[in-house]
């Protein structure tokens, strides 16, 4: 089913807020992605939605509800999505961002009151509540949770503005430990599809305005010696900078092993390009995600010529790798500013 986006708007284009749901697995990147959102005025976060991935879920929610405490935003709600993908199939997880999700940082726990709505149901509420075109989503984890309030209400889900989606992978890549790869948890996946092919198949081909930032676009930015000179220098308090060059730097030690590069700032691409797209040359094309079972090509993405697929907008280079880390940089500086 190919949804039509709404065109419903009572509100005057200025009036309007331009919101942000963060759905994510809460790992050190998703720390980068809210962090450049919440130093902007250009949109406002109201809100993160928790997803299986790098850990379990019961562990990305609390890691959700931590970071936001870590970036002294303790009063953005986080509430709990999908533990498995839709078919109910375990995750496989990667250990990037080590076994408690975070590299290993243990941040100060938030004690803001656990909200107990489901993830999808508040989507749904939230678009339906708001004005049409007024929200947009950036997914950063498996898509389950998109899947799911797609399933369930299509036609509210056709009021969302776009949806800033990090998963995929559709070039082959020089790798280390192998001649190519397409894929990071395997040969031929990305770990967010991976783990949920069927739900980023329904996702990419539902019709909605989608941007794809898949992995071949993402390694183009990475943590490496002189970004951590940066952050060094930075004007951020010890207390925060520590544990952060920490969390920027989790995903180096698979990254060097893989792809023998510094570790890669995958997520932050869903919050940079939101804020400006033109930072990115894209292109527009239908993608196909391989759902079958067989472990050596599920989740593989493919560009396709399929007419009867919906075209998406699909991330293929950075302009200015350095010009978005500057950005990173200067949005902790600013939420962190005493």
């Amino acid at each position: 089913m190919v949804l039509q986006t709404s065109s419903f708007n009572t509100a005057r284009p200025n009036t309007v807020q331009h919101a942000v749901i963060v759905d994510g697995d809460g790992g050190g990147d998703e720390l980068q992605l809210l962090g450049v959102l919440l130093a902007s005025d250009k949109v406002k976060v109201i809100a993160g939605t928790s997803c299986f991935g790098n850990v379990g879920q019961h562990q990305v929610f609390q890691n959700m509800r931590d970071i936001t405490h870590f970036l002294n935003q303790d009063k953005i709600p986080i509430y709990p999505g999908a533990s498995c993908d839709s078919d109910g199939t375990p995750t496989e997880e990667d250990g990037a961002h080590g076994s408690n999700g975070l590299g290993g940082v243990t941040l100060p726990h938030s004690h803001a009151p656990k909200r107990t709505k489901d993830a999808v149901d508040y989507i749904l509420q939230t678009l339906k509540n708001r004005p049409a075109q007024s929200v947009s989503i950036t997914a950063s984890g498996p898509l389950t949770n998109i899947a799911k309030a797609i399933n369930q209400d299509p036609e509210t889900m056709a009021r969302v503005k776009d949806i800033i989606i990090m998963g995929g992978c559709l070039k082959d890549m020089k790798a280390v430990d192998m001649p190519t790869r397409r894929g990071n948890i395997t040969k031929n996946a990305e770990f967010n599809f991976f783990n949920a092919p069927q739900d980023a198949k329904k996702v990419l081909q539902s019709g909605l305005p989608i941007t794809l930032l898949p992995m071949d676009c993402t390694h183009q930015l990475t943590f490496g010696p002189e970004q951590k000179a940066i952050i060094q220098a930075a004007k951020i308090p010890e207390n925060k900078k520590k544990p952060l060059l920490t969390l920027l730097g989790a995903s180096e030690a698979m990254d060097l092993r893989k792809f023998n590069i510094p570790g890669v700032m995958h997520d932050v691409h869903c919050a940079l390009y939101l804020l400006d797209p033109s930072q990115y040359e894209t292109r527009t094309s239908a993608v196909n995600v391989n759902t079958d079972d067989n472990q050596n090509i599920r989740g593989r993405t493919d560009y396709t010529d399929d007419s009867s697929i919906p075209k998406i907008t699909v991330g293929e280079n950075v302009k200015d790798p350095a010009r978005l880390f500057n950005t990173v940089k200067e949005s902790f500086e600013t939420i962190f500013k005493a």
